[in-house]
């Protein structure tokens, strides 16, 4: 189970904003699904609106056992941002996935090739 926090900094809690917010963490949730990542897992998102700019921040922080992200984004609508910042952490998660996958390999096909050669001294 992902435990969620939403914080609106300076700006009111909106009940449309944080359904949205919701229904789009459910792509990163899916992709902690499994026997490897069954583990608490901490997700946290900032909403913070510029009233000196025309544009919104969101920044998203992932906290598990394995991986520990963070991605913002900018942007004039505050759901674009949201959409954004969900997506860069989309590509990061899957990009940390592999990498902890091709380490995973690499450490069996090292093992693997030390048992076949000790005999080999």
């Amino acid at each position: 189970m992902l435990q969620r926090t939403i914080t609106f900094q300076g700006m009111d809690s909106s009940p449309t904003i944080e359904s949205h917010i919701h229904e789009k963490l459910n792509r990163i949730e899916e992709m902690l699904k499994g026997p490897k990542f069954n583990s608490p897992k901490y997700i946290e998102i900032f909403l913070k609106p510029n009233k000196q700019h025309t544009h919104h921040t969101v920044d998203l922080k992932l906290k598990t056992p394995q991986f520990d992200l963070f991605t913002t984004a900018e942007d004039p609508h505050m759901y674009k941002a949201i959409e954004a910042v969900i997506d860069k952490m989309v590509a990061l998660l899957r990009k940390d996935k592999d990498k902890l996958n091709d380490k995973k390999l690499k450490k069996e096909n090292d093992k693997r090739a030390f048992e076949e050669d000790k005999y080999n001294l």
